[in-house]
């Protein structure tokens, strides 16, 4: 015998877990690399470098042909839940290896798209002059919740 489960059930407990968002979710940044094509035949200073793959390099300048092409760090605003310590962290399941000093984060779908593209993460932007925090993605985002449609959940490593 199936159990029906009134569509008010769900939309409550999705009110209540909106609401920690406000409680307990902290402003973080969400950092972008945008490539920014300078045109130059002048002389530059950039050095030369005599690999295939220069441009893979950890720099955030290089060359191609007479093209001088610059990568700029754009940061955009997102409000999530951020959980330090392993305790706290939703299980997805299996034993997951996770490395130290990595933090579990907890979003709204609409807003998988924009952690999807980011490069990195600045957790808690209040605190950002005083101590910077920046984190890659440690794997994939993965759906949570009932019906697991609302929310999504991503762990990311210290960079």
């Amino acid at each position: 015998m199936p159990v029906n489960i009134p569509e008010s059930v769900f939309t409550k407990y999705y009110d209540v877990v909106d609401s920690t968002f406000d409680i307990f979710g902290v402003t973080c940044q969400l950092v972008y690399i945008e490539k920014v094509e300078e045109i130059s035949n002048t002389f530059d200073n950039i050095p030369s470098n005599r690999s295939i793959n220069s441009h893979r390099r950890d720099t955030n300048i290089y060359k191609r042909e007479n093209k001088v092409i610059k990568e700029v760090e754009k940061l955009e605003d997102i409000k999530i839940k951020v959980y330090w310590d392993s305790k706290s962290w939703v299980k997805v399941g299996g034993d997951i290896v996770i490395p130290d000093n990595s933090i579990q984060t907890i979003f709204f779908a609409t807003d998988l798209d924009k952690i999807m593209r980011a490069k990195q993460l600045i957790v808690h932007k209040g605190i950002k002059d005083k101590k910077e925090m920046r984190f890659k993605k440690f794997g994939e985002p993965f759906p949570m919740g009932l019906r697991q449609d609302r929310y999504f959940g991503c762990f990311w490593e210290r960079d």
